[in-house]
């Protein structure tokens, strides 16, 4: 299913990409940087940062396979958010996003980009220790530990920033993508580069306990999933690529848990949703569907401690192999005795469109709507499934409200486009492809469609002031990209 096909993309691009993120080191990565002023200044400000990231998120969504889930992203960037509103910097702009890779590693990039494989949420057994993780990467920019790097090769940043880039790939992948010799070499390089100091991984661990305690969460789940990984990788040929640039020693674990005793912690909440999200991980990445339904009936026969969660992921599975009747059944019954979750209702919409039921499906969105009007999954369910009952016009509204919600939501402005185009707004879906290649890093076709809109008779005057700022705003980007070359 989907990790098959990520996993399939990733071999694909491995090696060359890595051979050329590598190389542009010295000639020169597909990504413009701003200039950053005199090699002697001590300082890089968060508009800077935040530009350098900018460029980079282009990059790493042209190339990797990012989780198209809305309802799995939108639970990251809602956690991400939780922890960051109790961080150093609650008033940064933080952007929390998923990469479908099997493999355990999360990642921080300049400007609030933070990164997270599908493979870390499915290793973690608590929401405790997912939290733990992302609040560890937000101390990594709260504590402005991305700009040092950045900073410490100021004269050539790009090439730190390449740098950054490859480690990030080779994160997302297995060994045997590509020559594993050839990889080891480049991990190692790269490693040597990035991997942060001791300094910087004891004082994010600090501020991230202290973010996972002001948010609620158990700060015992650093020390316990650190532990886990680290136990982990004595027994591997090769350790977790989270280890790469987070290096972990006993001696780091053992800080951790004295933290922990220290730390007054209060009242510990623990989201059902984390456990209905790796429920519907274990889905999307099973290879076969029937897979998934043996084991979460395993895990119901074995009197799992929470038997809602798989009988959700149950349900989920019973949808792939064409069961509706019985994963409709499952979805209401733990409405009923459960409680009132979006997740349910997400399920119950997608059972229904898979049923060639909309209508069933439209219901099902609009009930959970009435109770969870902000979600984001239900929102964009609402304008597929009014798209399925051809009501373009009123999917295309919706849709231009939900992206003024999520400007930097890449899927979401290929959404819009399709509605526009449906509802024969093609002005309309034209500028919104601009956008979705924009965030693409794809700055050519961007202008491309900008350039339809400005050519076109049925755009209007507002349409056209649009395009000309969009034009002039991605053409400098462009031409900041080609000097930095």
């Amino acid at each position: 299913m989907s990790r098959i096909i990520a996993e399939n993309t990733l071999k694909r691009l491995a090696l060359p990409l890595l051979i050329c993120v590598c190389l542009s080191a010295r000639a020169g990565l597909d990504l413009s940087l701003p200039d950053i002023g005199d090699p002697a200044s001590q300082v890089m400000t968060p508009t800077e940062e935040q530009q350098i990231g900018q460029q980079m998120m282009g990059e790493v969504r042209r190339q990797l396979p990012l989780g198209n889930d809305p309802e799995i992203n939108a639970y990251i960037q809602d956690l991400g958010a939780r922890l960051a509103s109790h961080g150093d910097a609650p008033d940064y702009s933080y952007h929390f996003f998923i990469v479908d890779s099997p493999q355990i590693n999360a990642f921080a990039m300049p400007g609030g980009y933070i990164g997270i494989n599908t493979g870390l949420i499915q290793a973690t057994r608590t929401e405790s220790e997912l939290g733990a993780v992302l609040a560890h990467e937000i101390a990594h920019v709260t504590q402005r530990h991305l700009a040092r790097q950045l900073l410490r090769d100021r004269g050539s940043g790009w090439r730190t920033a390449a740098l950054i880039l490859a480690g990030i790939l080779i994160g997302t992948q297995s060994p045997q993508a590509g020559s594993a010799a050839t990889m080891s070499a480049m991990a190692g390089m790269i490693q040597q580069q990035l991997t942060y100091s001791r300094a910087d991984e004891s004082e994010a661990d600090r501020v991230g306990m202290q973010t996972l305690v002001k948010a609620h969460f158990d700060p015992e789940g650093m020390p316990r999933f650190f532990g886990r990984l680290l136990q982990a990788s004595r027994y591997r040929d090769e350790p977790p690529a989270f280890l790469s640039t987070h290096p972990l020693t006993e001696r780091r674990i053992a800080d951790a848990q004295a933290r922990v005793r220290q730390l007054a912690s209060g009242k510990v909440f623990e989201s059902p949703k984390y456990d209905l999200m790796r429920a519907r991980l274990e889905v999307l990445n099973a290879r076969l569907p029937e897979d998934a339904v043996n084991e979460f009936q395993a895990q119901l026969e074995r009197s799992s401690a929470k038997p809602w969660a798989a009988q959700y992921g149950l349900a989920l599975a019973l949808q792939h192999t064409g069961e509706y009747a019985r994963a409709r059944t499952i979805l209401l019954r733990l409405l009923r005795t459960h409680g009132e979750y979006a997740p349910y209702f997400v399920g119950l919409a997608e059972v229904s469109r898979a049923a060639k039921q909309p209508e069933q499906a439209l219901t099902a969105v609009r009930e959970g709507l009435s109770l969870f009007p902000d979600d984001y999954a239900l929102r964009v369910l609402h304008v597929e499934t009014l798209l399925d009952e051809g009501h373009a016009q009123q999917a295309q509204r919706i849709a231009t409200t939900v992206v003024s919600d999520h400007p930097e939501d890449a899927n979401l402005w290929q959404l819009v486009a399709r509605a526009a185009d449906s509802a024969g707004q093609q002005v309309q879906a034209q500028l919104a492809m601009g956008h979705y290649y924009y965030l693409r890093g794809d700055i050519p076709s961007a202008l491309e469609q900008i350039k339809h809109v400005l050519e076109s008779s049925k755009a209007d005057e507002y349409q056209k002031s649009r395009a000309t700022a969009l034009r002039a705003q991605w053409q400098a980007v462009l031409k900041q990209r080609s000097k930095d070359r």
